[in-house]
């Protein structure tokens, strides 16, 4: 099944996300820490969307797509707001990060971590989408 949402760029919109997160997740199969995980997925591609990308201006927008089957969860984020690759970003510090008192860049690593795929592309229009996935282990 798929479903297609168009959001504003307000972090208002998260808790809505993640609650489509919860119901996409549990019709695919998934138990409740794939969900979890799925959950913070989103919200991280979504909160950088909304902040990095779209400067929280409400008058901006971008679209969310679900797709499930059984044990299978995919989710594209689209956006065309400020350019950004966060693929250029160096994994973090683990064991420094508590003395720099930084957590920039913690969400993407867990991003990769978490998902099966997660890709990110600029498409010649200057869409940017993020896909990221999850199947049942």
């Amino acid at each position: 099944m798929q479903q297609s949402y168009d959001f504003p760029a307000d972090t208002a919109v998260l808790e809505k996300i993640g609650r489509l997160a919860i119901d996409a997740g549990s019709n695919a199969g998934f138990n409740d820490i794939e969900i979890g995980d799925i959950q913070l997925a989103i919200d991280e591609v979504c909160t950088n969307t909304i902040i990095h990308g779209l400067k929280n201006d409400q008058n901006r927008a971008f679209q969310m797509v679900i797709q499930w089957n059984p044990g299978e969860i995919e989710i594209q984020i689209h956006e065309s707001g400020e350019f950004f690759d966060p693929l250029d970003l160096d994994d973090p510090n683990l064991e420094n990060i508590m003395e720099e008192h930084s957590a920039g860049g913690l969400g993407l690593y867990f991003l990769r971590e978490l998902m099966d795929e997660a890709d990110f592309r600029i498409g010649r229009d200057g869409v940017k989408t993020w896909r990221i996935v999850k199947r049942k282990s």
